[in-house]
């Protein structure tokens, strides 16, 4: 099930859900309590960042052939990747800021600005942003777009 799956992916944070998290990566294949409130926050996550998992993302990244295409000609960018892949949204976490980061970072490796001729095209440009949107973490304006302030007394770390 693709939400257990997102809940075990929320078990480095300090909260309710992240407490779930542990829970489920330690008993893996044992059902959660669904009536719990940890739950319940953990399944409106889900439901409101588009069902995201950080493990589908990466298989949809390992199937993407026109981006592995461009890995051969310019494995720069396999760096930035693995070091979107090391991002949690932990508290203070912007989605928004962090991809102007990774979009400023492959301007001058893919598209217009790229130095080799085989990536220098707006397709290829345009692959790699669709990654990096697809890796980085919902954050909290994603999870929670009517505010935290319902839940501030549950000390989410998002």
């Amino acid at each position: 099930m693709r939400l257990y799956q997102y809940i075990r992916e929320q078990e480095y944070r300090n909260d309710l859900v992240g407490e779930l998290g542990r829970w489920m990566s330690k008993h893996y294949g044992e059902r959660p309590d669904h009536s719990s409130l940890a739950f319940e926050l953990a399944s409106k996550e889900f439901a409101a960042c588009g069902n995201w998992t950080r493990q589908e993302a990466i298989e949809r990244l390992n199937a993407n052939k026109k981006f592995q295409r461009i890995l051969k000609f310019e494995p720069q960018i396999s760096e930035i990747i693995s070091e979107i892949l090391k991002i949690r949204a932990t508290q203070g976490y912007s989605r928004d800021v962090e991809y102007s980061h990774f979009k400023t970072r492959i301007s001058n490796l893919v598209g217009f600005e790229a130095e080799k001729d085989e990536v220098g095209n707006s397709e290829s440009y345009d692959v790699v942003i669709q990654v990096i949107v697809d890796l980085l973490p919902p954050d909290v304006s994603d999870l929670y777009p009517g505010g935290l302030y319902e839940y501030e007394s549950l000390g989410l770390d998002l």
